[in-house]
């Protein structure tokens, strides 16, 4: 048996001098036995190992015995072998300890093993620790069995092993619990993967992750547990989002704008009419009547505009300005005969914005109208403004990078609730009985096409924050010209060419009261031809007014081509319900003198003309 057996023997006297050996020793070293026989046993050890095994002696002499020792034995040809060893004292005859007979097993192939499994465990903890999502692994129970520190963390936790053993019902709110069990279950239950978009609460705030959970199954093939990877796709949310309102609102545009323009056209004769009738009446209470209606009819002319902001011809018209006083004059004035407060912080270094003061105007109106509303016993709004700087990193998706300034508006007022929140920028959405919904759409559009963005926060109860950003620029503001002293005396040949009979009889009315001479055209090619007649006739054309668009005929775009071509001089304006057409913003741009928006006043009509010194 003694040279049967597997396990490497040997005895050695009471001095570790080698007595016998047997052949599976001898076989894994790959010595004879004339070559080891009186040696040292220490000798066929590493190093190490002796040094271990001379410490094992007083145990071995203490006790009789020891025990499951690893030592690493040296072969012939230098080779390692890994042993699992023990050893244990021999008595004579006379019961006086004489001997050490110590056993061996041939571990390295074990060791292998355990060394694999070692440097599979810690490639696995290096991948799961170093991935930017969150990672765990349950077992049937939903119990966590391991977990990443990024996962440790979204739960308040530093170590990971904190969450060892626990289950969903410890760590996260019941109802996201139960959330998180039901998927556990459809997975442990039939087994295919789950992959949804939830909110997950991490490091105390609500945010938006994508997670993979996966069954984890034994050799045979049976469910033992789960794992699952979830990652923060928050921003790509805020992206989606804002992109999905950006394209509501170009499809809400195109059908608003359409509408403003006609609407525009039939207040056009409406206001024009009784703008004339107002100024010609001599009667008080005829006066007022007009006036009143003059001022409902302002207010449609204000929602038209609103429906034009966000249309696809809604362009802002920027200048390079300074943001104070026009921030404070603006509030102030929204605020005029509420019981609302305002307090400024506003630095004297804030930088220089490219802005349609008439559209951001719009925004802080409705920002400071919505907050005197939630404050209906009175309270404070307070505004400030900082340079900002937006890099790649900074969280904002709808930004490019560069420099901006944010304007923030915060109110002490009722909040708003989570449930609404992500609507308040839809198009007619609202929570007012009277309210129409497109002051926050406007003002998010608005926004948009300056190439910044708008956000809120909010705690019903505590008050929300209205902030946006314009982007920053290092031009300087332009001087302001001074306007041409009005005429005392105008006359003159105007052409007006307009496709509604309503509109051309207004205008040649409000022309004639003026002192000029109106010529009536219905499209492009009328006005063309009549330029022509009344330059053969030797007629001087004083100016001429066009409608910007006709249906299915030449309008004043297409015309004023060949308008120019005819007199490059002749002061030629263009009027249209598309209050923010590229043209109507920057007329000049396009050839043409100036511009006005239908529907138009007697004064605007008057002082247009007058500043062009016609």
């Amino acid at each position: 048996m003694y040279n049967s057996t597997p396990v490497l023997m040997h005895l050695t006297d009471l001095d570790g001098n080698l007595i016998s050996v047997n052949e599976q020793w001898l076989q894994t070293l790959g010595y004879t036995a004339d070559e080891v026989l009186g040696t040292q046993s220490g000798n066929y050890l590493t190093p190490e190992s002796q040094i271990k095994y001379k410490e094992l002696i007083s145990e071995l002499n203490s006790h009789g015995m020891f025990t499951n020792v690893e030592c690493q034995a040296v072969t012939k040809d230098g080779k390692l072998v890994d042993i699992l060893t023990g050893s244990k004292i021999l008595n004579n005859s006379e019961g006086k300890p004489s001997w050490r007979m110590t056993t061996s097993l041939d571990i390295t192939d074990r060791k292998k093993v355990e060394e694999a499994l070692r440097l599979r465990e810690s490639y696995l903890t290096a991948i799961i620790e170093n991935q930017p999502g969150l990672v765990w692994l349950k077992d049937a129970k939903s119990r966590f069995l391991t977990v990443n520190r990024a996962f440790a963390r979204s739960c308040g936790m530093e170590n990971p092993e904190e969450l060892i053993g626990k289950t969903d019902f410890d760590v996260w709110p019941k109802e996201m619990a139960e959330a998180y069990l039901t998927d556990d279950l459809a997975v442990l239950n039939s087994g295919p993967s789950v992959n949804v978009e939830e909110l997950i609460f991490d490091n105390n705030q609500n945010k938006w992750f994508e997670t993979f959970k996966t069954p984890v199954k034994n050799a045979n093939g049976e469910i033992i547990g789960t794992t699952g990877y979830a990652h923060d796709i928050t921003a790509r949310k805020q992206e989606q989002e804002a992109l999905h309102n950006v394209q509501k609102l170009e499809s809400l545009g195109i059908l608003a704008g359409g509408i403003a323009h006609d609407f525009n056209n039939l207040l056009g004769g409406i206001y024009g009419f009784i703008n004339l009738a107002a100024l010609q009446t001599t009667e008080k209470d005829v006066s007022e009547m007009l006036s009143d209606a003059l001022s409902t009819i302002n207010r449609a002319r204000s929602l038209t505009q609103q429906l034009l902001t966000f249309s696809k011809g809604g362009s802002p018209i920027k200048k390079v300005d300074s943001l104070i006083p026009f921030i404070q004059n603006t509030v102030k004035f929204a605020l005029s005969g509420s019981r609302v407060s305002c307090d400024f912080n506003l630095p004297d270094d804030l930088w220089l914005c490219v802005f349609d003061k008439n559209q951001i105007g719009q925004v802080i109106d409705n920002i400071v109208i919505n907050a005197q509303q939630a404050m209906p016993d009175g309270g404070m709004l307070f505004i400030s403004a900082t340079n900002t700087v937006i890099s790649e990193k900074s969280g904002y998706s709808t930004l490019k990078a560069g420099n901006y300034v944010k304007i923030s508006f915060t109110d002490q007022g009722i909040g708003i609730p989570k449930e609404i929140i992500s609507r308040i920028f839809d198009p007619f959405f609202t929570t007012k009985e009277k309210g129409r919904g497109l002051g926050l759409a406007t003002c998010h559009s608005i926004i948009h096409r300056h190439d910044g963005c708008l956000e809120v926060d909010s705690e019903p109860g505590k008050g929300s924050t209205f902030r946006f950003f314009l982007p920053a620029t290092t031009e300087s503001m332009k001087e302001q010209t001074n306007k041409p002293p009005k005429k005392e005396k105008r006359s003159g040949r105007v052409i007006v060419m307009d496709d509604e009979e309503v509109i051309r009889n207004v205008v040649g009315q409000m022309l004639e009261a003026l002192g000029y001479t109106a010529i009536f055209t219905k499209n492009g090619e009328e006005a063309i031809n009549k330029l022509k007649e009344e330059l053969q006739a030797g007629n001087t054309i004083t100016a001429m007014i066009l409608d910007l668009t006709i249906p299915g005929g030449l309008g004043g775009e297409e015309a004023i081509a060949q308008i120019r071509s005819i007199d490059p001089d002749l002061p030629v304006f263009v009027a249209s319900g598309y209050a923010t057409n590229q043209v109507m913003a920057s007329p000049n741009a396009y050839g043409f003198t100036g511009s006005i928006c239908k529907p138009f006043s007697f004064h605007e009509l008057q002082d247009m003309l007058v500043n062009h010194n016609l």
